[in-house]
């Protein structure tokens, strides 16, 4: 009797919750849906201080100060802002030559170049950019 209300209640839970879960999944599977490549050049990126024409082909350093590739895109999210760059990552970075998304609140301008804390292993988790 406690395993068949044991399994009732998973399969409730399941039933009320599963929508949201797979929504959340697809969320996280796959972000790139969520955003759209900003194509005026003017639109200022105000993170950054910079507009996405001054971002375009930018280079992107790692922790270390190595090249970790440069910046394809701006992308916004569905209300027009700003969020992410696609970075061209390059092949001796050690993950691969893809794109990938990275968030704005992950990288820096010093002036020179955009820099990220992130390092080879979390940028090859990042979601990849299928334009």
């Amino acid at each position: 009797m406690r395993k068949l209300l044991s399994a009732t209640a998973v399969t409730l839970v399941m039933m009320v919750a599963g929508p949201s879960l797979a929504q959340q999944s697809a969320a996280i599977t796959n972000p790139a849906n969520a955003y759209r490549e900003v194509k005026d050049d003017n639109v200022m990126v105000p993170s950054l201080k910079r507009t996405v024409g001054q971002l375009d082909d930018m280079d992107v350093m790692g922790p270390d100060g190595t090249k970790i590739g440069e910046v394809e895109e701006v992308l916004m999210d569905a209300s027009g802002q700003p969020v992410a760059v696609v970075v061209d990552v390059e092949h001796g970075v050690g993950i691969g030559d893809k794109e990938v998304i990275v968030g704005l609140d992950q990288l820096r301008d010093d002036g020179r170049a955009l820099t990220t804390a992130l390092t080879n292993a979390q940028l090859g988790s990042l979601p990849i950019w299928d334009d």
